[in-house]
């Protein structure tokens, strides 16, 4: 899962900085989170687990949006209420200055339709 990886790669960069570190995660975590725990340099890291994925051929905008809203419901992250996230479609376009107003408010539409959808 998305957030086992991410959270094995925070762990990680946190155990470098520390010499002791107490986690407490639920038991369907500890199984994947010790997995991806592998020594260097075979250990996942954070490009890792923020890696985007090419495309898939024939994919549209739309359907790519529409991933994205059934995965914030299944995983219910609702990642674009926190402060820190300023691209809300990295895996359209990395630079969000390269996407127009017009384009942004139609993905923020067609992302909040699909959203509710689900």
């Amino acid at each position: 899962m998305p957030k086992d990886l991410y959270m094995t790669a925070l762990l990680r960069n946190v155990m470098q900085a520390s010499n002791s570190c107490m986690v407490f995660v639920g038991t369907p975590h500890f199984r994947p989170i010790q997995n991806y725990w592998a020594p260097p340099p075979h250990g996942v890291n954070f490009s890792q687990a923020t890696k985007i994925p090419n495309r898939i051929l024939n994919e549209t905008t739309e359907m790519l949006i529409e991933k994205q809203a059934l995965m914030e419901v299944l995983l219910d992250s609702r990642v674009w209420g926190d402060k820190y996230v300023t691209n809300p479609f990295p895996y359209l376009e990395r630079d969000l200055t390269k996407i127009s107003e017009a384009d942004l408010k139609h993905f923020k539409k067609t992302f909040y339709i699909n959203f509710k959808k689900y």
